[in-house]
């Protein structure tokens, strides 16, 4: 969908590489991945690689140079992948770099600075890295030849490319390398880039840069012997099965550091093992030797690695000892190899470690500076809560602090300036990239601050970033450094912010709702760090409709691509008569109407299946938005939003496509709600007080009340917030059950870190008032008896000035059937005022009759008034 990937596209190119007999597939595509391993479109990339036998190329992303920025499919463990590599040939001919000044050093090579970075929040890092740059052909409407590009998705075929020519040398030798085998050969024959003169980097780079010409060795040397084309899958169960060892937050760094790691094989093997499968499952018995890559971690001295099917797998211990670190992040790893009987054979698998120890830990106020380097200090400033830090920054390096969050604190501020006079007329281009919190299920792009500047000097740069208190926040600065390499010195101050209104962790959905029955939301706002700014801001500018569907129908997909392949080793278990899985497809059809003259801007989505498309329940999620003829309007899909889409008055529909290859989890999805937000026409501003009188009855207006303002909250202070429902008439259109949805904004000038979501549910329309003699003038809804009564009424009327005996006859017999009728009371008023009776009592006449008009309309007498 535009440039965006589906969950349907992506299984169905696996379906068809199969079909085609592809060993090689490459995937230049990424998104934000909530839970890693996961989903529909993760498992059946999984199946791709060890049931189907084709190795899976892709891109690491493009969201560095924070740790913890990779995104789906870069983040799952089946496929292989490839981070952005850039040497100083490349630099020169493909961008022209600048050589580097007298006093600066030698170009090196190095990852980009946008490659995205290990660990996961479970500890896994990318596999290798290749060069990130290209230059190749493009569609002739683009008006030129070539294009030059670089990311991840160019590094990620680079390597492909090279395992094409790696797989052609094998083939040439007899020898079938699937992909099991070729990700390890890859990852133990890559080069670090410190090898080759460059900056290592093991969270961009993995094992380093890929090498072609002793891959292929490698795969010559060591194809055929045990477990070599085997999975291994290693995991740390006390933390979630996580993938490696991932110490981020201090508080973990003074709790036991001691992990067991579960290795388990993985055998691709029919659901009926053959004999030769069988004998594979009971021969396997491999000495391996532990080693750890440092000292601070320790390991028992080897394993012996079996099937273990009936314990589910094996377990060894790893201690770490972070006493003795320096303040930043540390990587290690905890290697399996075969050792001295096979030491070229490399590891059968490994164990990454990642520590981060932060800045914060080595300063108090007691000891309020740090020195990092000769060239690079951190501080602690004089209120015990803020930080000052210089950076030194050169080519290729990202340069990293690791702060603890204080408890309380929900935002942060960060401010650069340049360090010292600049010495040339450039003025280098700083990235600074802050990710606050690496836990649970939530991905880096959802928290994390993203900004590039231009350090001139005198000029202070400023951001924000919301933070979790009791975690670890990097801030990385990095040189934007592919047109000049010059280095930067800059300063940078971060100061901690807290308002005390949102809750405590930046994961849950916690959004300030009133209620249908209520006037009013609570919350409370304080200042327990520091004096804060209460500049607040309140409106709804959006309508949230909840529809369900209005039929459904489940169908097979197409036999030509829907169709999952069975697994090579059912396929040779049964020689070749093993069919495979069909995928189904559910339609589900919502339908509403749009009511009112004006256009309204509409979207839909499915909240609970939206921001997913590795790591989704189902195959894929497909919508159209139709009108009454069925013309498509708009369309949209599992990640990233449409565009809304004016709609004027009329019927309409929404058509769902979800596929799943277990039609019984289809027929449990056959009432999943679809979501319409429609576009309010103008935002509906809701008024804060600090008084519970003023926000229980919004509507009152001329009693003296006054919204809250802006004010300055002291240190220690608090301040009660009452957040009233709109004051305005919702518009016709909106229907009682409806959600209102805006935002609360604690500070206008920092709305980025300090809004909260508002949600305001539709209560029932206002009753109105029915006119009972109104309705019964209404010539539609007349029954005989009014239509009879209105005559009499009109033909009273006529002998208002003609026939007063006869007026006074008919009104009489008209005040028996209904004296309360507004009017017939209306017109004996009338009588009473326009009809001049004799002189001698005209004006006491007159009087009695408007009094006694008067009287029967009081509503304490069945009357209007």
């Amino acid at each position: 969908l535009d440039s965006a990937e589906t969950g349907t596209g992506l299984i169905r190119a696996l379906i068809a590489a199969k079909k085609h007999g592809c060993d090689l597939i490459n995937l230049s595509y990424g998104e934000p991945s909530w839970q890693m391993d996961s989903g529909r479109v993760s498992e059946v990339f999984s199946k791709a690689v060890r049931d189907w036998g084709m190795a899976v190329f892709t891109s690491a992303g493009n969201d560095g140079p924070a740790l913890s920025s990779l995104g789906s499919p870069g983040s799952l463990s089946a496929p292989i992948t490839v981070g952005a590599y850039v040497s100083p040939e490349m630099s020169a001919e493909q961008y022209s770099t600048l050589p580097p000044g007298d006093d600066d050093a030698p170009l090196k090579g190095a990852s980009y600075y946008f490659s995205s970075r290990g660990p996961t929040p479970d500890g896994l890092l990318p596999d290798i890295c290749a060069p990130g740059g290209a230059i190749s052909p493009v569609p002739r409407h683009a008006l030129q030849g070539k294009a030059q590009y670089h990311g991840t998705s160019m590094s990620s075929p680079n390597a492909c490319g090279v395992a094409a020519c790696i797989l052609s040398a094998a083939k040439s030798e007899g020898i079938n390398c699937g992909p099991i085998e070729l990700k390890r050969a890859l990852a133990n024959t890559a080069t670090s880039a410190g090898a080759v003169g460059g900056v290592d980097d093991p969270f961009a780079q993995g094992a380093g840069l890929v090498s072609a010409r002793d891959c292929a060795d490698y795969v010559v040397a060591h194809h055929g012997k045990v477990g070599q084309n085997l999975a291994v899958d290693v995991t740390v169960p006390a933390r979630n099965g996580a993938r490696g060892i991932y110490v981020r937050d201090e508080a973990e760094l003074d709790g036991p550091l001691t992990f067991a790691v579960n290795v388990k094989p993985r055998f691709s093997h029919a659901n009926q093992r053959t004999s030769r499968e069988m004998d594979e499952l009971l021969s396997l018995e491999l000495d391996l030797q532990l080693r750890a890559s440092e000292d601070w971690v320790t390991c028992p001295d080897g394993m012996r690695l079996m099937s273990a099917k009936e314990r589910g797998g094996q377990t060894f211990s790893v201690r770490l000892n972070p006493e003795g670190l320096s303040p930043g992040v540390h990587h290690a790893k905890v290697r399996a190899g075969i050792g001295t009987s096979d030491p070229d054979r490399g590891e059968v698998f490994s164990l990454p470690v990642t520590v981060v120890v932060p800045h914060t830990r080595f300063v108090s106020k007691d000891k309020p500076s740090l020195k990092l380097n000769d060239h690079e200090t951190f501080g602690l400033k004089e209120n015990g809560l803020d930080v000052s830090t210089t950076y030194e920054l050169v080519q290729g390096v990202p340069n990293r602090r690791f702060l603890t969050v204080p408890r309380g604190a929900e935002y942060a501020t960060i401010k650069l300036r340049s360090a010292k006079s600049s010495t040339t007329s450039s003025t280098p281009r700083v990235l600074v990239h802050a990710v606050p919190f690496v836990r649970g299920d939530m991905p880096n792009t959802a928290c994390q601050l993203k900004k590039a500047f231009a350090m001139k000097e005198g000029v202070e740069e400023e951001c924000h970033v919301r933070v979790k208190g009791g975690s670890t926040m990097e801030v990385c600065l990095q040189l934007l450094w592919l047109a000049d390499p010059a280095g930067a010195s800059v300063s940078a101050d971060v100061e901690f912010h807290s308002l005390d209104a949102r809750g405590p962790t930046l994961v849950a959905s916690q959004p300030i709702a009133i209620a249908a029955a209520e006037e009013y939301a609570r919350l409370g706002a304080g200042a327990p760090l520091r004096s804060e700014r209460l500049n607040p801001a309140c409106a709804l500018k959006s309508v949230r409709r909840t529809l369900r569907p209005h039929d459904s129908t489940i169908k097979l997909g197409l036999a030509e691509l829907d169709v999952l392949p069975p697994s090579d080793a059912e396929v040779r278990s049964s020689n070749g008569n093993q069919s495979g899985t069909r995928i189904y497809e559910m339609r589900l059809s919502y339908k509403f109407k749009i009511e009112g003259d004006k256009e309204i801007k509409v979207r839909p989505s499915v909240p609970s299946l939206f921001d997913q498309i590795y790591d989704s329940p189902v195959d894929s999620q497909l919508w159209s938005l139709e009108d009454e003829n069925s013309q498509i309007l708009q369309y949209g899909g599992a990640i990233h939003h449409a565009d809304p889409v004016p709609l004027k008055k009329g019927e309409y529909t929404v058509a769902l496509l979800l596929r799943h290859p277990n039609r019984s989890v289809l027929e449990r999805m056959k009432d999943v709600p679809c979501e319409l937000s429609l576009a309010l026409p103008d935002a509906l501003t809701c008024n804060l007080y600090d008084e519970l009188d003023k926000a229980s009855t919004p509507s009152l207006k001329d009693d003296g009340r006054a919204p809250l303002e802006s004010m300055l909250l002291r240190k220690g202070s608090r301040k009660d917030i009452y957040v009233a429902r709109p004051a305005e008439d919702l518009p016709d259109w909106v229907a009682p059950g409806d959600v209102l949805a805006g935002s609360l904004v604690l500070d206008k000038d920092r709305e980025g870190v300090t809004s909260m979501d508002l949600l305001y549910v539709a209560p029932p329309k206002p009753v109105k008032k029915k006119d009972p003699e109104k309705d019964k003038s209404d010539p539609d809804g007349d029954s005989l008896e009014d239509a009879v009564f209105k005559a009499k009424l009109d033909h009273l009327s006529k002998l208002r000035t003609k026939d007063a005996a006869a007026y006074g006859e008919l009104a009489a017999a008209l005040e028996g059937e209904r004296p309360s009728s507004v009017p017939l009371l209306s017109e004996l008023l009338s009588f009473a005022l326009e009809v001049a009776p004799a002189e001698t009592d005209r004006d006491e006449r007159r009087a009695r009759g408007v009094e006694l008009v008067y009287d029967k309309m009081r509503s304490e007498n069945g009357g209007a008034i």
